[in-house]
């Protein structure tokens, strides 16, 4: 009987270590084949790859820590020597009861619970960029998935290293007054990061204005959000300004929009003679659409000028909104001192209440010389 118990368990641990193996050969195989029926690009296939073999090398460590421990002849010793001393609480009330053994359980599961959620945020962000509507909506449940997971994953890992709720029911209160008190902006950019993953009212990718700065959106966090400007400068804006100031989003549903570049020209200069001219330069610049109107808009009569307004039509993810109009204005002053159309300087009328003298500087020198010799 003993004889046949020994033989099993020999049976069963080779079986598991020779399927491992046949595991980790056949797994690129699979991976291959999945990559050329759905178009997976190569990195995703490879961290796909990695995790996989990371949750199963975790579980043939399991299962073979298993098997040698209720191997016949071998299960008395390991029990009394390695159980007992593992298992044996070096922490123990109410609330907790640590010990080894609990301690490595509860890394051990954190460890795979994390790999088994990376496997799902991965299968996830794969569905959702090839399958779904793209890039934004796998980043948002990717962000959504982690942080949900991440809750879970602490809990049942600190029941498993034997923490019960009598502890953490206390910290929880704990933390609630310090989230009154100390982290409510903290806790505000949260939410509102989630407001805007769930809101879409900005996403990675769009041209944004706020306050004096222009730039791209580059990530979107749940407490913080990454603004490149025209400089490649980084700008770390927390979330809740986001939500709660006044910005332009310049590509939120199309990234095609109308800029007015206002111009003025002297009172003398021939009116229709300016409107070509803006209509031509505008015709002439590469990056203006060429399949929505331009115009050339009079605005009003100015102090010094006639003031004018070339509006053009462009793609704010192509060229950016400061690009565009200062390649526009160099445009414009270029065509107007070709054709002889002036852009005044300011003028003004100045009128005098009392009587003008003015005194000729020869006068002043004569009188002074007088003064002089006697």
């Amino acid at each position: 009987m003993i004889y046949e118990k020994v033989v099993l368990y020999l049976a069963l641990i080779t079986l598991t270590i020779v399927g491992f193996f046949i595991l980790k050969k056949l797994t690129p195989r699979i991976l291959k084949k999945l990559q050329k029926k759905f178009s997976i690009r190569e990195k995703d296939i490879i961290k796909l790859e990695d995790i996989f073999l990371k949750i199963a090398g975790i579980l043939l460590f399991i299962i073979l820590f298993n098997l040698i421990a209720h191997f016949p002849y071998l299960d008395k010793y390991f029990e009394k020597y390695v159980i007992s001393v593992l298992k044996t609480n070096i922490i123990e009330t109410e609330s907790i009861k640590l010990s080894i053994y609990s301690i490595i359980r509860g890394i051990i599961i954190f460890y795979v619970l994390l790999l088994i959620t990376r496997l799902l945020r991965k299968i996830l962000e794969i569905y959702f960029y090839y399958k779904a509507k793209g890039e934004e909506v796998a980043t948002t449940i990717d962000i959504l998935v982690y942080h949900f997971a991440l809750v879970i994953i602490v809990l049942i890992t600190l029941s498993a290293m034997g923490i019960t709720w009598k502890l953490l029911i206390p910290i929880a209160g704990a933390l609630g007054i310090g989230i009154g008190f100390g982290i409510q902006d903290i806790v505000n950019n949260f939410i509102s990061g989630f407001i805007l993953l769930l809101g879409k009212t900005i996403k990675r990718g769009d041209w944004i204005s706020i306050e004096d700065q222009f730039g791209k959106i580059i990530d979107i966090g749940v407490r913080t959000s990454v603004l490149r400007t025209l400089d490649n400068i980084d700008i770390i804006i927390p979330n809740s300004h986001l939500v709660s100031n006044k910005l332009i989003n310049w590509s939120h549903t199309d990234p095609v929009v109308r800029i007015h570049i206002p111009v003025g020209v002297s009172y003398n200069s021939d009116v229709e003679k300016v409107k070509m001219t803006l209509l031509e330069v505008a015709e002439k610049t590469p990056f203006v659409l060429k399949n929505r109107p331009r115009e050339a808009r009079f605005v009003e009569f100015g102090d010094s000028s006639l003031n004018f307004e070339l509006l053009v039509w462009i793609n704010v993810k192509r060229t950016p909104i400061p690009l565009a109009k200062s390649e526009l204005n160099y445009r414009i002053w270029y065509a107007f001192k070709e054709k002889g159309i002036e852009i005044p300087y300011p003028q003004r009328d100045v009128w005098f209440k009392n009587k003008l003298i003015i005194q000729k500087e020869e006068d002043n020198d004569n009188t002074t010389s007088k003064k002089s010799d006697s």
